[in-house]
């Protein structure tokens, strides 16, 4: 299930050099959870809580960006607004502001 997902990817962090830092401090890899199958839940796992979906994925446009090009019908479970619907509410700046390599 998710914990054993988080688990997974907390392992990975660490592999790749991650720290414990001060929040939204930068670091050197951060894997977040944006989705786990529709699931919306709040679970406690060793002083963490894993929100899913991710409680902020729906204002970010480098998470809705590329969500829609995997899934153009993503739903969100909470909020019970489509990918399309979500993107239609980020500001026009927040698209211009990705940088293609």
């Amino acid at each position: 299930g998710v914990v054993d997902l988080y688990k997974k990817i907390k392992k990975i962090e660490k592999i790749l050099g991650r720290k414990i830092a001060p929040k939204n401090h930068p670091r050197v890899c951060d894997i977040d959870i944006i989705d786990f199958n529709g699931l919306a839940t709040s679970v406690n796992y060793r002083k963490n809580e894993i929100i899913l979906p991710h409680k902020r994925m729906h204002t970010r446009n480098f998470v809705l960006l590329p969500l829609y090009e995997i899934n153009k019908g993503w739903y969100h479970p909470k909020i019970k607004k489509n990918i399309v619907n979500l993107m239609s509410n980020l500001p026009i700046l927040d698209f211009t502001s990705i940088k293609l390599i």
